[in-house]
């Protein structure tokens, strides 16, 4: 069986990550992430197909597994642009799902404002990770690390792997795709507390009693 490729990896390790915390979401009542999931499970469809044609068929079966959450909503319906689109349109995706959780929310000032802060974090968070990422952590520093590790006890098995041909590239991948990860969903969180006060202001000053006021 072929083994992944490190383009696969790259795309299929951060996706993979982000599509299981969004099923999250939608298990735990947050529909409006059911078109994130469907995108997200998109995205990793059309990796596999590109850069690992000899399981389409398996990827699509697969597919339909995290496909259904998508039933929930009709927004792709409607867009009327299938899996294609969605694999390529997951941030704008995202963006709608935070509109659709505003429109529908109860307090849609004291929402509106966190979900701009938590995205507006996100992206912030990403973006900084995509400018810096690949200059900390790239296959020659993963085999840098290893060469001067091979020799130690309890990390000679893992530097020796790492040091065969093309395996510090796909190390790094996934090393890249966790660290993306972890930043995104860190910013999208401070993001949203950050906005919590200014939300709370805002609620304040307008007459509407926000839900953080019930926290205190």
């Amino acid at each position: 069986m072929p083994t992944p490729s490190v383009a696969l990896l790259e795309i299929c390790v951060p996706s993979a990550w982000f599509l299981r915390n969004n099923v999250k979401k939608v298990q735990n009542g947050d529909d409006a992430r059911s078109t994130v999931v469907f995108a997200q499970g998109a995205k990793i469809l059309e990796a596999v197909k590109r850069y690992h044609d000899k399981s389409p068929k398996s990827a699509s079966e697969a597919f339909n597994i995290f496909g259904k959450y998508a039933d929930k909503s009709k927004a792709l319906n409607v867009a009327g642009k299938g899996i294609d689109w969605a694999a390529k349109n997951v941030n704008p995706l995202i963006c709608a799902s935070a509109v659709y959780k505003t429109v529908t929310s109860d307090n849609k000032v004291e929402t509106g404002i966190t979900q701009a802060g938590a995205i507006s974090g996100m992206f912030l968070g990403e973006g900084l990770m995509k400018l810096h990422m690949d200059k900390a952590i790239n296959e020659q520093n993963i085999v840098t690390m290893a060469e001067k590790s091979k020799n130690l006890k309890g990390l000679s098995k893992l530097s020796n792997y790492i040091l065969k041909s093309g395996n510090g590239g796909k190390v790094a991948a996934v090393l890249k795709g966790i660290a993306f990860v972890c930043a995104s969903m860190t910013s999208y969180d401070i993001g949203e507390r950050l906005a919590k006060e200014p939300a709370k202001k805002v609620c304040s000053n307008l007459g509407i009693k926000s839900s953080f006021d019930e926290k205190c």
